[in-house]
């Protein structure tokens, strides 16, 4: 059965902090550093601590190698990976593994549910991203200030960011897939800064298509003129397109050509709520209208705990830690900080970046 939102009385209300950036890549990246250094000192404490000292030796030899490629193919992305680790205190090798969880064997599991919809209004991207419980305590709006270009990320300290949209009305959304995977190439969270640059979904196909992936994802894309799209990427079989004026995804393969290399045992484990969510989702097709609509299929708990809107399960032990909605025509964000189900969307316009009732932090 559909489940409603609940009333707004009985919504919690709560807040992403807000960074404005402004400088070079290594200023933007030294002031992040600098303001989240004890946040950046946990998480890697907290990675090291997963890995193991075998796993994290690992992991650095697989990043070194990926890092030479980043310094010679993408050197502003790099500038800002340094700037972080400067501001930090860490090196730069460091801060990389924090930003690449392909070079580690074990998952980390953040299992998503997302929407590319064009709809009457425009286009409309949405989505639901998971993680453990209390994620959404360590994550911050950071907002990028270019000449002639903004872009806002959904950020955990130390990182490059999750999920974002710019002034030009561009978004994006990505959903994890276990399938093949490869020691060469950058990682995904490199990856997402170079298509959250750009002006128009082709644009970001584009660059998807230019450059080497370590591991499997699905990005999908709307853009001001009302255009959505989408690909899903293995390392063995290349980018596919998805199209269509609704794609719906979670966290395994929908496209032929991926489904031999999709780790079956391994996403049975790590995400076996992916099948039912989609299914849900394609159940709710006739909600996808708009901001709103997007919203409601977002919210819907059908399944619980394993549902669209996810809770902690014991198959499962991740959660919804935010929700995210970009109206890509008026260039307007709808956030919700954890569960959507019991936390109100709140509006964010990328041209000003002040969201209501939360002060903003600028570096």
């Amino acid at each position: 059965m559909e489940k409603s939102l609940p009333p707004s009385g009985f919504s919690m209300s709560r807040r992403f902090p807000i960074v404005v950036l402004y400088g070079s890549p290594f200023e933007r990246g030294r002031q992040h550093g600098s303001l989240f250094s004890s946040s950046i000192r946990a998480a890697l404490d907290a990675l090291r601590e997963r890995a193991g000292q075998p796993g994290w030796s690992a992991a650095e030899k697989v990043a070194a190698s990926s890092w030479t490629y980043l310094l010679g193919q993408q050197p502003q992305i790099a500038a800002e990976i340094k700037g972080i680790a400067a501001g930090a205190g860490f090196s730069p090798l460091d801060i990389y593994c924090l930003n690449g969880f392909e070079f580690f064997d074990e998952p980390a599991p953040t299992g998503c549910t997302s929407v590319a919809v064009s709809t009457s209004a425009g286009a409309v991207v949405g989505q639901n991203w998971g993680g453990p419980v209390g994620t959404e305590e360590q994550l911050v709006l950071i907002v990028h200030c270019e000449r002639g270009l903004q872009y806002t990320m959904i950020t955990s300290p130390g990182t490059l960011g999750w999920v974002g949209f710019n002034s030009r009305g561009f978004a994006f959304v990505t959903n994890d897939l276990m399938l093949d995977r490869s020691a060469t190439g950058i990682p995904s969270l490199v990856a997402r800064r170079l298509i959250i640059r750009q002006r128009r979904v082709e644009d970001a196909i584009a660059v998807l298509r230019s450059i080497d992936h370590m591991g499997g994802r699905c990005y999908l894309f709307g853009d001001e003129t009302g255009a959505v799209g989408g690909v899903e990427i293995s390392p063995k079989a290349g980018v596919i397109s998805l199209e269509g004026p609704a794609i719906v995804h979670t966290n395994h393969p929908v496209t032929d050509p991926l489904l031999p290399h999709e780790c079956v045992d391994v996403a049975a484990a790590v995400y076996p709520s992916s099948q039912a969510r989609l299914h849900t989702l394609n159940r709710l097709r006739h909600l996808l209208d708009g901001k709103e609509g997007v919203q409601r299929a977002l919210s819907d708990t059908s399944g619980a705990p394993d549902a669209i809107c996810k809770s902690f399960s014991a198959d499962e032990p991740t959660q919804t830690a935010f929700s995210f909605i970009f109206g890509c025509r008026l260039m307007e964000a709808a956030l919700s900080v954890g569960r959507p189900a019991t936390n109100a969307y709140h509006d964010y316009a990328p041209v000003d970046p002040v969201l209501r009732h939360v002060a903003v932090r600028s570096a």
